[in-house]
């Protein structure tokens, strides 16, 4: 199995070198994975220290842990985080760099972060999550460069957290199905996907994105599938991929895949 979405100490918020993270994931028994550390270019938190990637020391920690943990593969990938404003900027960066696999995300809404809450007040449930699709939809309409949506559903992640809020459903498909389609035949149509990402298991009993979304995925034609734990320490690693695969498999999906410069390599997943 491969892990696609991992974040090494290269990124402001992780723990683990990526020596470190290869030699656990190695002992877990994945065949191969891809560090997606952050870029967060032009992030509206200054206070948290965010800043641009590393590259000079993300390719040496890389370069380290090939050394360091051999009969493992190691790609070399990134996490963007969209913003409307900050799309050519990021466009640019990607542009120059040689990555095996890019995450497009979107972590931010009208320049909040659900990690905080902020982004929450004054809002009805509701209104939040259609902020956040709004945007999604927008900012894909308008950003080319990468080969997945990231966790389709992160701002649900943390409705547990937020004490404003009378009513902390995840939203579904039927919620807001014009927005979510706009979404997933943008990326089916220029030949990307979705991934699926581990780290909501810690929250709820499904990843993201919930099971109506990644069901309607498949209905639309959506071939490429990713699995991501989006580790931030390295005992994260893979975590649940278990029940994650049983998951994906339920809402039709066939392959997992896999990238190197950019191409994808799809593995059925009856495999695993």
């Amino acid at each position: 199995m491969f892990d696609y979405h991992l974040h090494s100490n290269v990124s402001h918020d992780a723990y683990d070198s990526p020596v470190r993270i290869a030699m656990v994931a190695k002992e877990k028994g994945l065949t191969e994975i891809c560090f997606t550390d952050h870029q967060e270019i032009d992030y509206p938190y200054p206070e948290e220290g965010m800043v641009r990637l590393d590259y000079t020391l993300y390719d040496r920690e890389l370069d380290k842990a090939r050394e360091r943990v051999p009969g493992i593969g190691i790609k070399r990938g990134v996490e963007v985080s969209l913003m409307p404003g900050s799309l050519e900027k990021i466009a640019r960066d990607v542009r120059g760099q040689a990555f095996d696999f890019v995450i497009a995300s979107q972590h931010t809404i009208q320049g909040k972060d659900p990690y905080f809450g902020d982004s929450f007040e004054g809002k009805t449930l509701r209104q939040a999550q259609r902020d956040y699709l709004e945007e999604m939809l927008f900012d894909l309409a308008h950003y080319e460069d990468f080969d997945v949506v990231g966790h389709i559903g992160y701002l649900d992640k943390y409705l547990p957290n937020i004490e404003s809020l009378k009513e902390k459903t995840p939203f579904e498909y039927m919620d807001f199905p014009d927005l979510l389609d706009g979404i997933l035949k943008s990326a089916i149509s220029r030949g990307k996907g979705i991934e699926v990402n581990t780290s909501n298991y810690s929250v709820y009993e499904w990843p993201t994105p919930i099971r109506s979304v990644l069901k309607r995925f498949r209905e639309l034609g959506g071939e490429i599938v990713t699995l991501g734990s989006d580790a931030h320490m390295a005992d994260k690693v893979g975590y649940r991929f278990r029940d994650a695969v049983e998951y994906m498999k339920e809402c039709g999906v066939k392959y997992v895949c896999k990238f190197t410069a950019r191409t994808p390599e799809f593995v059925p997943l009856e495999k695993f």
